[in-house]
């Protein structure tokens, strides 16, 4: 439970200095489930997104949190961060670098790390509707959880950023990425429908789906999680 209290605070310190008296814009969620009595159990789910827009340019940053604890013993611990800086040759098409790292006690690596540069187009982007895809190259480094042995070697990227306003108060997103590597290859899909209850609040209920191809024996191929979210926009 500390352990969570911890990672909350870190987020809002985090969210507050971003949303601060800065250029950067984006937006933080926090999910939080309690129960007690038979079984003590803890799950939060929280991250923050910024970006930051400017001529040319364009960077963003994020950290996704996931953690949960049953009667004291810990079921999930992932973290994940990501940056990415691009500059745009037009409204529509930029390069970009990316790099992400992610930590996860309970699947079957340790931790990944994925540099890639690549390309970019909008097909279009505004409040009502978007569609971004990203296509990259570069090198991703892969820890076994076993042995901690790494492998590491040419990776190739994509991502589908999509978004549809459905009413005023109402709108659908989903994020695909892959990572293909020769070992293994990577899908997450994030889909999830927000609910304006404010000009800067929302209620997201979201699914997340994570699948690897090539795991260890004894290790899950696929991970799925659902979750209810506050987002606060600034």
């Amino acid at each position: 439970m500390k352990k969570i209290l911890v990672t909350g605070l870190i987020l809002s310190t985090i969210g507050t200095a971003v949303a601060g008296d800065s250029p950067w814009s984006g937006k933080g969620q926090l999910g939080f489930s309690s129960t007690s009595g038979n079984s003590d159990t803890t799950t939060l789910t929280a991250g923050i997104a910024g970006k930051y827009e400017v001529d040319q340019w364009i960077h963003t940053v994020s950290l996704d949190v996931l953690r949960a604890d049953a009667n004291g013993i810990d079921t999930a611990k992932r973290y994940i961060l990501e940056g990415k800086s691009g500059y745009k040759f037009s409204d529509k098409d930029y390069v970009f670098f990316n790099t992400r790292y992610e930590r996860d006690s309970f699947t079957a690596f340790d931790y990944t790390w994925t540099n890639a540069v690549g390309w970019g187009h909008k097909f279009y982007d505004n409040d009502d509707k978007k569609l971004i895809t990203e296509v990259g190259i570069g090198h991703k480094i892969a820890a076994f959880d076993i042995d901690r042995n790494e492998n590491s070697g040419l990776v190739v990227t994509g991502k589908m950023d999509y978004m549809r306003k459905i009413s005023d108060n109402m709108s659908f997103d989903d994020v695909l990425r892959v990572e293909a590597t020769s070992d293994n290859t990577f899908i997450q899909n994030d889909a999830g429908f927000t609910f304006k209850v404010s000009d800067k609040m929302g209620v997201k209920l979201s699914h997340q789906w994570r699948h690897n191809t090539d795991v260890p024996v004894g290790t899950n191929n696929t991970d799925t999680l659902v979750a209810a979210s506050l987002v606060y926009d600034f």
